[in-house]
């Protein structure tokens, strides 16, 4: 019989409740009680944790930076495999590669990288870890010169269903490697290593600019016409938040400029003038700073004060996160439909949150549209702007209230944007398996069926072994 080995927590060990949760509180997650959590080493100790879940026909789950929106990384009276201890970064610049474990936070992948002058395409939050970002595609703000995080990964070493570590690259088990880019994380294996391409990076441009409300229509409009064709150095976001009335919502548009010299600097206010245009704007920030800063600008870290390092997981704020594709610019009617939603959120459920609930449009183009829709598992390649939906409540009698409201706006919203992006996972999503992947289930199926027959790795919303009837 195989023992498990790593740092292993149970009901008994100091650490046990911090170990359990995942790092944001949905409310029905406190239920989901685990046998053990075994935090990994080294590679060895998720083998060990593979065989000896199967030898006693136990549940298990991959668990990485626990930023699953709806808890899939956690599981009742079974095994929690958590990779968060392998935190090694080796660069080699020469070679423009590096080597991650996958338990690296991207907040200290950027740090490192740009430590060297490089960087990959990689989410900015404080505490997002590479490996699920990476498994279901990944966006970051240099993502349309870059592309997205999967794009940038040359291979994978994993833990398979039989509990081997074996490696997946172009040459070698390639449709593994294939579903590793954008299959979505915990479906064909435990992955302990990422091979990485990485790029050079220094000073860049970011931006911060403020509409008022009324100025909606005219300003989301510029965005999803201007934003998908800017530059391949210019990614950009926009933010449509709840306000504190139905009339003083904030529209906030964030973005960043990597440029190819440091000249090319000089031109971020021209390329920003379509949006400053638009409508008369009510605040204009525009700084170049250094990548690393940029990167923790949009984290939202304050560096004088690195409590999120001590503990990344003790953020309690009650959320629902969603997301929607839109592959053309909403018309007339979809602005203002989009527009009358927000308008109908229940103000008293957002009070004294630690940030407002909003609208997230994040224009697509650039890089990642030149890669074929079936070049990886992704296949929003051809997305205008990906559409997230947030909302954020602090009391739990809110939870209803919040919840319906932003699935509302989603569902409103599916005649203009549709699909879903796998690490929004969502259960209210009916068809997910085709919102997440359309076109390239059919593959993922194969290979899911091809590496874990028996479906060891499997969770809510997880790819199944054979296509739904």
């Amino acid at each position: 019989m195989s023992e498990l080995t790593g740092r292993v927590l149970d009901a008994q060990s100091p650490g046990w409740e911090a170990a359990r949760h995942n790092f944001k509180a949905a409310l029905d997650y406190g239920k989901l009680v685990p046998r053990c959590v075994v935090f990994c080493q080294d590679a060895q100790d998720a083998c060990n944790a593979v065989r000896f879940a199967r030898e006693n026909k136990l549940p298990l789950r991959a668990r990485s930076g626990r930023h699953s929106y709806e808890g899939y990384s956690l599981v009742n009276d079974g095994v929690i495999v958590d990779v968060s201890d392998l935190d090694m970064i080796r660069v080699d610049a020469k070679a423009g590669t590096a080597r991650l474990g996958a338990g690296v936070y991207c907040i200290d992948l950027h740090e490192q990288l740009y430590d060297v002058g490089l960087t990959i395409p990689a989410a900015s939050g404080a505490s997002v870890g590479f490996a699920g970002l990476a498994l279901g595609g990944g966006f970051g703000v240099t993502s349309r010169k870059y592309g997205l995080t999967c794009d940038n990964v040359i291979g994978v070493e994993l833990v398979n269903a039989q509990g081997e570590l074996v490696y997946a690259s172009a040459t070698e088990n390639p449709d593994l490697y294939w579903a590793h880019r954008g299959g979505g994380g915990g479906n064909f294996g435990i992955v302990t290593a990422f091979d990485v391409t990485v790029k050079p990076i220094g000073l860049v441009a970011i931006c911060n600019i403020t509409w008022q409300w009324s100025s909606f229509l005219a300003v989301v409009d510029a965005f999803q016409k201007w934003g998908p064709t800017a530059p391949d150095n210019l990614s950009v976001f926009l933010r449509l938040a709840v306000g504190d009335t139905h009339e003083d919502g904030v529209i906030t548009l964030f973005g960043q400029l990597t440029p190819d010299s440091p000249a090319e600097l000089a031109t971020f206010s021209a390329l920003l003038a379509p949006m400053l245009s638009a409508a008369p704007p009510t605040g204009v920030q525009v700084q170049m700073l250094p990548y690393s800063a940029a990167a923790a600008f949009f984290a939202g870290v304050n560096p004088q004060k690195p409590e999120w390092l001590i503990s990344p997981h003790n953020d309690t704020q009650l959320f629902k996160s969603t997301s929607a594709v839109a592959y053309k610019p909403f018309p007339p009617e979809a602005l203002q439909l989009l527009k009358a939603r927000i308008e109908t959120a229940p103000l008293q459920t957002f009070w004294d949150t630690n940030e407002p609930s909003m609208i997230q449009l994040l224009a697509g183009g650039g890089a990642p549209s030149r890669v074929p829709i079936d070049g990886t598992a992704v296949m929003h390649r051809d997305a205008v702007f990906v559409v997230q939906y947030d909302a954020y409540w602090t009391d739990p009698a809110d939870e209803d209230a919040a919840v319906s409201w932003i699935e509302g706006v989603r569902t409103a919203m599916l005649p203009y944007a549709n699909h879903a992006y796998v690490n929004y996972v969502d259960h209210f999503i009916e068809d997910y398996l085709d919102a997440y992947y359309g076109p390239n289930l059919p593959k993922l199926v194969e290979v899911k069926a091809k590496y874990d027959p028996d479906n060891f790795f499997n969770f809510p919303q997880s790819i199944p072994t054979k296509l739904p009837r």
